[in-house]
């Protein structure tokens, strides 16, 4: 392998590498937010849902 070879193989090998963390980063950050969402989502419908459950139904009629 020549110089040229090797140092175009260490910038592809950086650049995956990069991209590689740039994806965990990603999902990580993801994963937390979806379980913010979820969370605040159970939160919002959790007293509408007990409501049902009593008979108390909403008119979302209107």
């Amino acid at each position: 392998m020549n110089t040229s070879t090797l140092a175009d193989n260490e910038l592809n090998y950086q650049y995956k590498s990069s991209l590689k963390s740039q994806y965990k980063t990603f999902k990580t950050g993801t994963e937390e937010k979806f379980e913010t969402w979820l969370m605040s989502i159970e939160e919002c419908w959790l007293e509408e849902v007990f409501a049902c459950l009593q008979g108390n139904f909403p008119d979302w009629r209107g």
